[in-house]
């Protein structure tokens, strides 16, 4: 199965007065999560039961750009920082709180609620991680989303246009048009890659499908 990425984005201005440092001690307590190969990565392994190897989860920290976290001295794991990415403040503008249910790392049962980013947002946040690195799985997460999103790319493009004023929707719009002008483009072919099919058809089926699926939504921009 491989493992499982969480990106945990850090509301900064909210996690003041030491705030950062006491939840990152509270999950280093449980010593569940080691340091991954990034200086921003938790992992933990996880045994689902099923007689099959462990789950790898990633829980990645990100924060936006424009903020600074205040250090904590000493520092509570050496090396250890949080990433700075791009549009990352976008995840606060509209946030939705769903209910996640299914058992501790201990088998007990549990439901949670958990903020997580809206769709909307999510691909405002994934527009721009595609213009700044090479990773497959983000042109796969938005023609996914497009694809799959309930209320269609019609209201998804109507949404973008009512905030189309703002700076990170205007460049993230910008990029689409740019990694995804033809199905040869850095954008389709992502999707390609990320499926890797060594089927020379489907991988022109894949291209195309990830082209018209973005040229829906920048068609009714």
């Amino acid at each position: 199965m491989g493992s499982i990425d969480v990106d945990w984005a850090l509301d900064a201005a909210r996690l003041s007065e030491g705030k950062y440092a006491e939840l990152l001690k509270q999950l280093l307590n449980t010593r569940r999560y080691r340091p991954g190969e990034k200086p921003f990565q938790l992992v933990a392994d996880v045994d689902l039961g099923d007689g099959e190897p462990s789950v790898r989860v990633d829980v990645e920290f990100l924060a936006p750009k424009e903020v600074k976290l205040k250090k904590n001295r000493p520092k509570l794991l050496q090396g250890f920082r949080v990433l700075q990415a791009d549009a990352c403040g976008v995840a606060f503008r509209s946030p939705v709180t769903v209910e996640v249910e299914g058992l501790t790392l201990l088998g007990a049962k549990n439901k949670v609620r958990v903020r997580v980013a809206s769709i909307l947002d999510f691909l405002i946040m994934k527009a721009h991680a595609i213009a700044g690195r090479d990773k497959p799985k983000d042109a796969y997460d938005l023609c996914y989303c497009l694809d799959h999103f309930p209320g269609g790319v019609e209201e998804l493009a109507s949404a973008l246009r009512q905030r189309g004023e703002e700076a990170d929707v205007e460049r993230a719009i910008q990029m689409l048009r740019e990694k995804f002008a033809s199905p040869s483009d850095f954008g389709p072919l992502q999707v390609v890659e990320f499926f890797n099919s060594s089927d020379s058809e489907r991988r022109t089926m894949e291209a195309r499908r990830a082209f018209e699926l973005v040229q829906s939504l920048l068609s009714l921009l």
